[in-house]
């Protein structure tokens, strides 16, 4: 979206006409080849609604009802997000009470963070929050960590924003360390420092973690280093950039001696239909969810939507699961040959929570339950 403003900021009047003109209706069409690379590994549901698309209690029941169907599905894990202050995530400002509802309404999925924002809490709580949430699913939770996204947000932190990088990845070893057990120093307000060990103590040793990723090779390479995994989407690159960035992932994971290759989860936009109206169904809600999303860090112009269309049109026949069943074998064949480990389908972009959960029946058809792999 960054780059694409950009280049309409660029363009003139003229140029901004022929472009209106070629923004023609065009219908999600399925990419060349991939298809018989079969989807990544592990697929999942991955959450990150806005909040002025849904009243929040309808939310929660949605987030339960789908969380239960990918578990019955055989879907490898649910993902939650963390957002503070804002519409896009905004009914999620802590992921751990949501996971923890999630955890005593399913069985076998995985129960993810997707993301905690590390600047923003004491690592110790941290470690205290999702090891309930482990204890309730009976040792089924994970944590992908965020440096955080806006500076209104550091109302809450104990760190200076400019250090935020930094900071992430010193809670992501404290959070660890917690989680083993140890003992942690912390500085206190009564003076000195305190060494803790939380509780309750965790049902799995140690917890996966990723390193979020809005597309920067820095924070692939930075999470190589680190010896932890990548969450990342194609909502902020495009596919040769993704592939770019795993195979640099790679490289710096092989570089810093760990054993195995890591692990990279890419969350894709994901609605499977064979409507024929399916490019007028899903035009109002993708508006609005790229909408909420720019919003983050952009007015809105004179132009908004005609970015908003052109953007729009780019995910349809584009790298997204948002088509026919075929499209979607052929993106994640894409997405497999590109590197990724784990597909999550991004499912609550702004449609009927009726509607998203009646589809995903034809979603899950599209890859195999992990029971059967």
């Amino acid at each position: 979206m960054t780059d694409l403003s950009r280049r309409l900021a660029a363009l003139t009047p003229e140029q901004r006409k022929l472009l209106g003109r070629r923004l023609q209706p065009r219908t999600a069409r399925e990419p060349a080849g991939a298809a018989a690379a079969g989807p990544p590994e592990r697929q999942s549901l991955y959450f990150f609604a806005s909040a002025d698309a849904v009243p929040a209690p309808e939310y929660y029941r949605f987030v339960l009802d789908a969380a239960r169907q990918a578990d019955a599905a055989g879907l490898h894990a649910v993902w939650l997000p963390e957002r503070h202050f804002v519409d896009f995530g905004g009914h999620s400002p802590n992921p751990a009470v949501l996971a923890a509802a999630v955890a005593v309404q399913t069985e076998q999925v995985q129960i993810r963070a997707g993301s905690v924002a590390a600047p923003l809490h004491h690592p110790a709580r941290i470690a205290e929050d999702w090891s309930v949430v482990d204890n309730l699913s009976g040792g089924r939770a994970g944590i992908s960590f965020a440096s955080g996204w806006h500076p209104d947000d550091f109302v809450l932190a104990r760190t200076d924003y400019a250090q935020r990088r930094e900071t992430t990845m010193e809670i992501i070893d404290q959070v660890r360390s917690h989680w083993r057990g140890e003992k942690v120093s912390h500085p206190t307000t009564a003076g000195g420092t305190a060494a803790v060990r939380t509780g309750p103590t965790p049902v799995r040793r140690d917890m996966p973690v990723w390193l979020t990723s809005a597309g920067n090779s820095a924070t692939f390479a930075s999470a190589a280093r680190a010896g932890i995994g990548v969450m990342t989407a194609l909502l902020g690159q495009t596919m040769p950039q993704l592939r770019e960035n795993i195979a640099h992932y790679r490289e710096e994971w092989r570089r810093a001696g760990h054993p195995g290759e890591g692990d990279v989860v890419v969350m894709v936009h994901a609605y499977v239909s064979e409507r024929t109206d399916l490019e007028d169904f899903l035009r109002p809600a993708m508006h609005g969810y790229l909408r909420a999303y720019r919003s983050q860090t952009t007015a809105p112009g004179e132009d908004e939507t005609l970015l908003l269309e052109s953007a729009y049109l780019n995910y349809l026949a584009g790298p997204s699961l948002l088509g026919p069943a075929a499209k979607a074998a052929a993106v994640l064949g894409q997405l497999r040959e590109a590197g990724a480990d784990e597909v999550g389908f991004l499912v609550d972009f702004g449609l009927p929570t009726a509607d998203v959960l009646a589809a995903l029946p034809a979603l899950f058809a599209c890859v195999p339950a992990e029971s059967d792999r």
